[in-house]
């Protein structure tokens, strides 16, 4: 809960300053400007996503298991882990400096850019160090510093891109990211004391031999981003060339106010749910307690957060985008649903992570987006966006049952009893709101606020009496 609070003001500050550098570039530099900023960043992310090889991901879980483990270990991890950003962080310069005319002839159509995408190249040093900072942070449960280094961080690179793009205008935008970089390794360089850690001596041997496991796993997941990011082209693709570009808007719309407004209370929770876990991997009593206590927090959390978001969607459209939107309330009531079933997943899929099986990560991401991307394609060929929406609830549905399976045979764990209650009472007071937001008296209204009521009243009851949570709210109010 602690975690999930921080995180969540985090993901609150970094929403607030992309707002307000996205207003600044639209004012300052119009919409050339921003179009230009935005090709450049794509550029960058897709140079990322091939150079990185998810090592700032994958290693949290090496760093967290020998940091519970002994100093020594974590220390060895943590030498092997800082050469292979080094070499990430080489890759990328290599590959954007290489590259350099191609991605200006991708998104610009000639080669006018390519001498800004060679000097951006010095980003890869910046971010890579930045991020290992972060990473060692997240693997050692840093909970508190690593929310204030990324707020700090966000923050700094506001306050260097706003100067730069008023004094140069468009000309300041490709500095402006270089400055925005290096002011957050900077700040990042500030909490690298909150960890007590220190390189080893290694040969490149060893450093090569140990690194392996961590590369291989970066890959796995970075291969499984890729299956989606390939998945959700196809979709949009096939809904362009079925619907229109106004059914894809519509589309993309509804899934950004989702992603925004519950993709927060993931990622809030996967900073640090991943290490705890990873943490208790080698104590099967230990990490099945993680996982249930995990579920049922964001199965708690959800059924407020969706609750309160399925009773005011209109209002939600009318404030994030305009009246013309107001055709897909029904499309984003039925996505509402498929979320708690998301959340399960999603809870279960981290146990392959944590268990060092990327492969069998891989494979189950592999079979997932297959099931999504089979029944969205066949759910909007016949019903248009109701049928997907109802297609995402099959897929995470199937996905579910694919994962509970596979993981009872392979690690003998299930869900406990507390959690299947817990979800399909859920599950029913949101159901029960998407029926009642269908009719629009009165009555009607109030019954569905009602039911809102008692969704959120019954998931902080559980809450503080899992948690203790009145007391805590009422010490800190006290503080």
């Amino acid at each position: 809960m602690k975690a999930t609070s921080i995180f969540g003001g985090v993901q609150v500050v970094n929403i607030l300053i992309t707002l307000i550098r996205g207003k600044a570039v639209a004012v300052l530099l119009g919409p050339t400007g921003m179009g230009l900023n935005g090709l450049f960043l794509s550029g960058l992310n897709l140079v990322k996503s091939i150079s990185s090889l998810g090592i700032a991901e994958s290693a949290v879980r090496d760093l967290a298991v020998s940091h519970s483990s002994s100093k020594e270990q974590f220390n060895t991890t943590f030498t092997v882990f800082k050469s292979w950003i080094w070499i990430t962080a080489i890759l990328g310069m290599v590959i954007s400096v290489l590259f350099a005319p191609l991605l200006s002839r991708f998104a610009f159509g000639d080669a006018s850019q390519t001498i800004a995408f060679m000097w951006l190249s010095t980003t890869f040093i910046f971010g890579a160090l930045t991020g290992g900072i972060y990473t060692v942070l997240r693997a050692a449960r840093k909970v508190s510093e690593l929310a204030k280094a990324t707020i700090y961080g966000s923050i700094s690179g506001l306050l260097v891109t706003l100067p730069i793009l008023y004094v140069w205008g468009i000309d300041g935008v490709m500095p402006s990211i270089i400055a925005a970089a290096i002011a957050g390794w900077l700040v990042s360089l500030l909490f690298r004391k909150f960890v007590a850690v220190e390189q080893v001596e290694l040969s490149l041997k060893e450093k090569f031999t140990l690194g392996k496991p961590m590369v291989s796993m970066g890959i796995n997941m970075s291969l499984s981003v890729l299956l989606a990011t390939v998945a959700a082209f196809i979709l949009s693709a096939f809904i362009t060339r079925t619907g229109g570009l106004e059914e894809l808007g519509l589309y993309s719309a509804a899934t950004s106010i989702m992603t925004g407004y519950v993709g927060m209370v993931f990622t809030a929770m996967s900073a640090d749910y991943f290490p705890r876990l990873s943490e208790a991997i080698q104590n099967k009593e230990v990490w099945q307690k993680v996982i249930n206590q995990q579920a049922e927090i964001l199965i708690l959390i959800l059924t407020i957060v969706l609750s309160l978001m399925m009773g005011s969607v209109s209002f939600l459209i009318k404030l994030l985008l305009s009246e013309k939107f107001l055709v897909m309330t029904n499309f984003l009531l039925i996505l509402g649903l498929s979320v708690p079933i998301k959340g399960l997943v999603w809870t279960m899929g981290f146990l392959y992570l944590s268990k060092g099986d990327s492969k069998l990560f891989l494979m189950t991401e592999v079979v997932a987006n297959i099931i999504f991307l089979g029944f969205s394609l066949l759910g909007y060929h016949y019903f248009g966006l109701i049928g997907l929406a109802f297609a995402q609830i099959v897929g995470y549905g199937l996905s579910i049952l694919f994962n509970a399976l596979f993981i009872q045979n392979k690690y003998a764990f299930k869900f406990s009893p507390n959690i299947i209650k817990e979800s399909i009472v859920a599950m029913i007071l949101l159901i029960t709101i998407y029926f009642l937001s269908a009719d629009q008296r009165w009555i009607i209204q109030l019954g569905k606020w009602t039911i809102i009521a008692v969704a959120v009243v019954y998931s902080l009851i559980l809450l503080n009496q899992r948690t203790n949570l009145v007391a805590i709210l009422i010490s800190k109010i006290k503080k």
